[in-house]
């Protein structure tokens, strides 16, 4: 699975924050949403799949450390150097979280100043369950950036003929790096990683023919899913993140929370 792939589906309204530049008023940037944005502009143009960043995933602006992985490393051997040092990071924040403030080693030290003054052994104790390696994909993302300029104006035309934000066509970058024989664990394929189940509502999507797979078809049915997550939702940050969360979960999301307000959610 690619480290695109892996984004929490709530975070990937903030990674599109980055990859457009918005100049709808429905597509303002949500002032609580900066650090998200800044964390995922690094992860974006900055850091590349064989690199990582090791960091709180509910304050993406506290990272811990930059890793160089092994060019030729494997899955396998990605997941032990994951490993490994979340768990670095994970005792260190333990041993933080006793109270330990004086002799401590260079890296205590440094993690420590990571935290604002004042941060209370509670809350690093949950940090330490918070650590989080997330792989960069600037390397796929600039490659994503080429091959986007073969179904660009096409998925822009197709937005806006739906009533879609035209900005929005920066979302197969997320899906795929605008990779149509992109396919995921779960079985999403295509430039914009539509699901069996989803797809069929759209396009067709059988043994013989499968639609996600063409870039055009599906940019079609992509724009009517998210004219659709709309109408629904009534809000756009609401249906990007239904795209991948679905609109059932973020219509409980905002009968839970009593509003339809996206930092909050």
């Amino acid at each position: 699975m690619s480290p695109i792939a892996m984004l929490r589906p709530a975070l990937v309204a903030a990674a599109l924050f980055f990859c457009f530049p918005l100049q709808a008023e429905t597509l303002a940037r949500p002032p609580a949403l900066e650090p998200d944005v800044a964390f995922w502009k690094r992860i974006f143009s900055e850091v590349t799949v064989h690199q990582a960043l090791v960091h709180d995933n509910r304050y993406l602006n506290v990272v811990y450390e930059k890793i160089d992985l092994p060019p030729n490393a494997d899955w396998d051997a990605e997941r032990r150097i994951s490993e490994a040092v979340r768990g670095k990071y994970e005792r260190i924040l333990r041993s933080l979280a006793t109270g330990k403030r004086d002799d401590l080693t260079p890296d205590e030290t440094r993690v420590l100043a990571l935290w604002p003054a004042g941060t209370g052994s509670q809350e690093l104790l949950d940090a330490a369950a918070r650590v989080r390696f997330q792989q960069g994909v600037s390397d796929r993302f600039r490659e994503g950036l080429i091959r986007s300029g073969q179904w660009r104006e096409h998925i822009r035309t197709n937005l806006e003929r739906a009533g879609v934000p035209a900005e929005l066509a920066a979302l197969p970058h997320v899906e795929s790096s605008f990779n149509p024989e992109a396919r995921s664990a779960v079985g999403a394929s295509g430039l914009w990683q539509f699901t069996r189940e989803t797809g069929r509502r759209f396009m067709r999507i059988d043994n013989v023919v499968d639609e996600r797979r063409d870039p055009f078809e599906s940019s079609e049915a992509a724009a009517r899913l998210l004219k659709y997550n709309y109408s629904v939702l009534g809000s756009w940050p609401l249906a990007i993140t239904a795209y991948n969360h679905g609109v059932s979960g973020m219509r409980r999301a905002v009968q839970t929370m009593g509003t339809d307000d996206v930092e909050t959610i």
